[in-house]
């Protein structure tokens, strides 16, 4: 399973990247350099915040996975305790 964005996430990312470069920066770019810069910007930074994203799934599923685990240790049950004589 691929982590790239779809066609439309791609386009707005870029215009959105343009928009920043062109009126934040004041600067001239044009659309290719644009994409080739979110390129960069995904493979270079994009896993770090996919990992992060990843670690905070799994704390998240632990909380909840403790949470569970107590819940149902909450429900067990003892034997009923044997009167004296029974067996």
């Amino acid at each position: 399973m691929g982590h790239e964005l779809e066609r439309e996430e791609r386009e707005h990312a870029v215009a959105r990247l343009a928009s920043y470069l062109r009126a934040e920066r004041e600067e001239p770019w044009n659309d290719l350099a644009v994409q080739l810069l979110l390129a960069e910007i995904e493979e270079q930074v994009a896993p770090l915040y996919y990992n992060r994203g990843i670690a905070d799934a799994q704390h998240v599923l632990a909380d909840i996975n403790e949470r569970i685990e107590v819940n149902l240790d909450a429900l067990k049950r003892l034997p009923p305790a044997r009167r004296p004589g029974e067996r």
